[in-house]
């Protein structure tokens, strides 16, 4: 039996644990048909997806270094992400050590067609996310504008008071001393490494980073500022004097221009996609003569070392005489099927129906007593009843929406879009994200895996080939 954890996510501090139980009865359900065995949980209460900044999720991640499971089960795909750039880092980090995201709601297909009809759903879930915060805007600052703070947590240094914020009496000396070494010319490492050793926390209760270091410098709070993006900004308690904050900026501002010195800007936008012919490998970018020259090689040094910029081209051009009217239709449609395959069912109507019926025995049953027809099995069936009316409330309240109804024409609509994008912006991220599976290099050819089945290929799909020195690009080339 495959073990798999569980991991399950409310956003909103009005939905309750209610909604994780019936996540988990779910998914406990789909384990059981589908031979999987639940040996972990992971639950992240009143915690947003459109971020990853959530503790059991990173405790997730971190588990899946060890093999402790082999897959991970979620309710619904948008319970482990709504960015659609963190869902493809995470599942492309699971999926190198061979751990796969299971929807117990979506069941989605492992074909090569099945991964664009997940990056359009995914795209859903993200569209949604940001339609719902587009419509939280305007009770959200009326809220700032009142002075209240609508943050999860008080910055370091302060608490919460009546919805607003107030110095801390104990964090403030702590937050004050921490700006002023920085600003006297401490390095941010060794400030963050004594606050650690001394066991002094970040405002989450967690060991200092540096990101979360970064950003206590950055915030206008502390000078007496409280704003928040789009929602304008109101007067608060100041800990911190404008000049040791202004110096802060300043020695934060050196210190970026000083990394940024020492890095190249060069965006290695196949990183994720490349694996290496002779042992299996990832391929990731590498610069040589600080930034000057930029190769893509096998990280465990096989010997495979591309130049980076010939090969972009190299890979934008078998794209663009790869995707024909022809073969976008061919992609669409196979993405269309999995869609139409694997349509999950309203099951609110069912359920909804089931709890009717559960409450109008529930009132005859009372009636009964009332007339005087009290027994111990009447009492035993109401008691079964209002159990299962709960775990039906539980459901109804967690059963998923209706997929949108969506027609070929759309999926066509929405490649062309990718594409033209692509050709427009030069970013192909998108486009090698929806159409790419994987491509695979040595040092005499480059085949880019298509997401389209051709069980005569290993792997099973599509190939782009050409050669690495043959400027020709074979366009398709079977193989």
């Amino acid at each position: 039996m495959k073990k798999v954890a569980f991991y399950g996510r409310y956003s909103s501090v009005m939905q309750t644990e209610q909604s994780i139980e019936g996540q988990l009865h779910v998914c406990e359900q789909y384990a059981a048909a589908n031979g999987l065995e639940i040996v972990r949980q992971y639950v992240d209460r009143a915690t947003s997806g459109k971020t990853d900044n959530r503790p059991q999720f990173q405790q997730m991640i971190s588990d899946s270094e060890r093999g402790l499971f082999e897959g991970i089960l979620v309710y619904k795909l948008d319970r482990f992400a709504r960015n659609r750039y963190d869902s493809f880092i995470y599942k492309h980090k699971l999926k190198e050590q061979g751990i796969r995201v299971i929807s117990a709601t979506e069941p989605l297909s492992d074909t090569p067609e099945g991964i664009i009809f997940e990056a359009l759903i995914e795209g859903m879930d993200e569209y949604y996310s940001a339609e719902l915060g587009r419509k939280m805007k305007r009770g959200k600052k009326e809220s700032v504008l009142k002075g209240r703070f609508i943050g999860k947590l008080p910055p370091f240094g302060y608490k919460v008071v009546n919805h607003r914020l107030a110095v801390d009496e104990l964090t403030a000396p702590i937050a004050q001393d921490i700006f002023r070494r920085y600003a006297n010319g401490e390095k941010q490492n060794q400030i963050l490494t004594d606050l650690n050793r001394r066991g002094i926390h970040n405002a989450a209760g967690r060991p200092w980073n540096k990101v979360n270091m970064t950003m206590m410098f950055k915030n206008r709070i502390y000078i007496g500022i409280y704003s928040v993006a789009d929602y304008g900004e109101v007067e608060c308690p100041a800990i911190i004097e404008k000049e040791v904050f202004d110096m802060v900026q300043k020695k934060k501002e050196e210190s970026v221009h000083r990394a940024r010195a020492n890095k190249t800007d060069f965006d290695y936008i196949l990183t994720g996609h490349m694996t290496c012919a002779q042992c299996g490998a990832s391929v990731c970018g590498a610069s040589m003569q600080k930034g000057k020259y930029h190769y893509y090689q096998c990280h465990k040094h096989c010997g495979n070392r591309l130049r980076a910029e010939e090969l972009h081209e190299r890979v934008k051009r078998a794209l663009a005489e790869y995707l024909t009217e022809e073969k976008m239709q061919e992609l669409a449609h196979g993405a269309y099927e999995v869609y139409v395959k694997e349509q999950t069912v309203d099951e609110r109507p069912l359920l909804e129906k089931e709890l009717n019926d559960i409450e109008k025995q529930l009132q005859n049953a009372v009636q009964a007593i009332l007339d005087g027809f009290a027994n111990d099995a009447l009492k035993d069936k109401m008691n079964a009843l209002e159990a299962r009316r709960d775990e039906l409330r539980v459901l109804i309240e967690d059963a998923p929406a209706p997929m949108p109804k969506l027609t070929y024409e759309m999926f066509l609509a929405m490649l062309q879009l990718i594409v033209d994008k692509a050709a427009e912006t030069d970013d192909l991220t998108k486009l090698l994200n929806t159409v790419v599976n994987r491509i695979i290099i040595d040092d005499q050819d480059v085949v880019i895996c298509i997401n389209l089945t051709d069980e005569d290929n290993e792997p099973p799909m599509e190939q782009i080939k050409f050669r690495v020195k043959d400027k020709s690009v074979y366009c398709p080339t079977w193989i």
